[in-house]
């Protein structure tokens, strides 16, 4: 077996550079890279120990939630750490909260703007954190006339959250979605608070 060792290896443009023959190792950095493509939508793993190979990816979400009760005094709650508004739903008595502007979250405190009422039921639902996806919030207010309301583009009715003074619609009996618009069956009341939460896509 013959050794080279360059620097750079650069082949003229339109041309394509092919290192080993069909079932040789290719080895590089010392990492064993394998010799066939995977299958589409298959990806480039590790087995730890510098064997690269292709293979599904799996993503494991995971979901848990947390109760408390309300006293009429109390504003701020112990959650789980390394939490945002995005990605913790929180209901009171079935209501669901609008993020930052009914509770905001700073550390392992989530601090309610007006405290829950004595034996109000709280429950926190936290949202999965694997991988990259993030969450993101929008809101408006009711005129009792407008049904059309602009959001975030990419989005079905699957993966928005739409609450109107924390009360959560049903997707597609009380809101539709096509491109950026998002149509309420029923135009929101006057002042009516919009909540609209947006699920991770990835």
């Amino acid at each position: 077996m013959s050794e080279v060792k360059v620097n750079k290896i650069s082949p003229r443009t339109g041309t394509t550079f092919t290192i080993g023959d069909s079932g040789d190792t290719v080895n590089v950095v010392g990492l064993n890279y394998p010799t066939s493509d995977g299958t589409n939508g298959q990806a480039l793993v590790t087995n730890g120990s510098g064997t690269l190979s292709f293979a599904d990816v799996s993503i494991s979400l995971s979901y848990t939630s947390g109760t408390a009760t309300g006293d009429n005094t109390t504003t701020n709650f112990t959650i789980n750490s390394g939490r945002a508004v995005d990605d913790v739903l929180v209901y009171v008595n079935g209501f669901l909260l609008t993020p930052t502007t009914d509770y905001t979250i700073s550390g392992t405190t989530l601090s309610f703007v007006t405290a829950p009422a004595t034996s109000a039921e709280i429950v926190f639902r936290y949202l999965p954190l694997n991988n990259s996806g993030t969450y993101t919030n929008g809101t408006a207010t009711g005129d009792n006339t407008t049904v059309n309301f602009t959001i975030n583009s990419g989005r079905t009715v699957e993966d928005v959250i739409v609450s109107v003074n924390g009360v959560t619609l049903v997707p597609g009996t009380d809101y539709t979605i096509s491109g950026t618009t998002l149509t309420f069956i029923t135009a929101p009341a006057t002042d009516a608070e919009i909540s609209i939460r947006y699920l991770r896509l990835n």
